[in-house]
């Protein structure tokens, strides 16, 4: 796990986090593509969804109060010459231990700039994606759980889907936290 230099101020840390061996490097255009907060550009997206990985365990559930509570927090995505880091300017700090941000956020986080990237230039952009039907959709969903190396040829698939809304109440919560956990003891992937 490596973070740089963290700087806490209240509920908020700012720190610099560079990704796992899973992540392969970003070309300069999509790069540009993630900072842009243009018509067609990720930033958008990204930092949302970024907002959303760094606020789990949090009590809130509203988007719009999420947001608007951390209307200060920004990510930028900086290309090195061997990969990328991501700077994070006032995160939420439930995210991080003792300065360091928790190993499964980091991957999370990780996996959602991944994914952001793999939806923007390769299903977005491609016609062949027609997303308003229904095997459309299956497709795209299929296409990037391939890309995520999910579909393992000649492997058996040992996969859960959980799939519903994000609002429920604390008890349902440690409940389906629950099991998830209990899954992931017995080696299912979740």
């Amino acid at each position: 796990m490596h973070s740089e230099g963290s700087n806490r101020m209240g509920d908020r840390i700012s720190t610099a986090v560079s990704p796992g061996s899973s992540l392969r490097t970003l070309s300069k255009y999509e790069v540009d593509k993630l900072c842009s907060a243009s018509a067609g550009g990720l930033y958008p997206v990204f930092r949302c969804c970024a907002l959303a990985v760094l606020n789990c365990g949090g009590n809130q559930d509203d988007t719009k109060a999420i947001l608007e509570q951390y209307h200060d927090f920004d990510i930028k995505v900086v290309q090195q010459s061997r990969g990328i880091k991501l700077e994070l300017i006032n995160a939420p700090v439930n995210a991080f231990v003792d300065g360091k941000m928790i190993l499964g956020i980091k991957e999370h986080l990780f996996t959602v700039l991944r994914d952001v990237v793999y939806v923007g230039y390769e299903i977005n952009k491609n016609r062949t994606f027609y997303l308003e039907s229904s095997e459309g959709k299956s497709n795209a969903v299929f296409q990037i759980l391939r890309n995520a190396n999910v579909l393992i040829p000649d492997r058996i698939p040992n996969l859960v889907v959980c799939w519903g809304g994000h609002s429920i109440s604390r008890q349902e919560y440690d409940f389906t936290k629950n099991i998830g956990h209990q899954m992931g003891l017995r080696g299912i992937d979740v």
